[in-house]
């Protein structure tokens, strides 16, 4: 019996790039020489792996009414929403963590919320990342997907780390196996996001 059954991996520093005309979907690893070439030691293994692209973390936003239920401890249909609100009016102030664990979890999704709204154009609060992958190992079920074969670019220049998914199979490679020969990688593409942060919420109800 394997010791491993499955990997699952939250692509950090991975971005949607473009659709180029041989069909092919890019996203842009910035990454340093070793983590490209581990990154390919991980698709070419013989577990199934799983990745969650940054595109795809990008539509878990952690809302103002999400970030209170987490704080406070509450669930969403006894607080304010932006509907309850004046238009054009800022949110009240988010209330004072309950336990030091809410406040840890609020410190980490906000450490970023500000240069996500400022540079990137988030403006109803910062996505979550890391996260996802235990979300994903518990609730398989929220994450659609599709298997494809997936290879980083490990040339040296302007390129590497390039994760390049042949999203028509132009290798023609069947699903029979995992790793180097085979479709070695279920990319995530669409998640359940209401649900998952939902979820989320409602988990932390005894700590």
């Amino acid at each position: 019996m394997a010791l491993v059954s499955e990997i699952g991996l939250l692509w950090p520093n991975i971005i949607f790039l473009l659709i180029v005309r041989r069909s092919k979907f890019i996203l842009y690893a910035r990454s340093q020489y070793f983590l490209a070439h581990a990154a390919q030691i991980v698709l070419d293994s013989s577990v199934k792996t799983t990745m969650i692209p940054i595109n795809v973390t990008h539509k878990a936003i952690v809302t103002y009414e999400i970030q209170h239920c987490l704080l406070a401890g509450v669930y969403p249909s006894s607080i304010s929403t932006p509907n309850k609100l004046i238009p054009g009016s800022p949110y009240p102030p988010l209330p004072t963590p309950k336990t030091p664990l809410r406040h840890t979890l609020g410190t980490i999704i906000n450490y970023f919320a500000s240069s996500y709204k400022s540079v990137f154009g988030f403006p109803s609060g910062p996505p979550l990342h890391d996260a996802l992958t235990i979300a994903y190992v518990q609730k398989p079920e929220l994450f659609q997907g599709k298997r494809y074969r997936v290879d980083v670019e490990l040339n040296v220049g302007h390129c590497m780390g390039e994760t390049v998914v042949d999203m028509w199979n132009h290798k023609g490679l069947n699903e029979e196996s995992w790793g180097r020969e085979g479709k070695n990688c279920f990319v995530v593409q669409e998640m359940d996001v209401s649900v998952l942060l939902l979820s989320m919420s409602v988990g932390l109800t005894e700590f």
